[in-house]
């Protein structure tokens, strides 16, 4: 089974900023699970959701 990981983990693999991530939870952007004080997530399902919400950008100069 997949291990749960913290927060500081997410931001740290998505480069962002812990503030960031509170704000991506209560706005219902990433998915979470939250066991009376303390937080914790999949990595494969925050990946799936954020593939699923954002628009991914391949480069290169023939994308339009």
């Amino acid at each position: 089974p997949e291990p749960f990981i913290d927060k500081p983990e997410v931001a740290r693999r998505l480069s962002k900023e812990v503030r960031t991530i509170d704000n991506w939870m209560k706005r219902g952007l990433i998915p979470y699970y939250k066991i009376s004080r303390s937080v914790s997530f999949k990595w494969s399902e925050v990946e799936a959701c954020l593939r699923a919400r954002c628009r991914v950008n391949g480069g290169g100069l023939n994308n339009h």
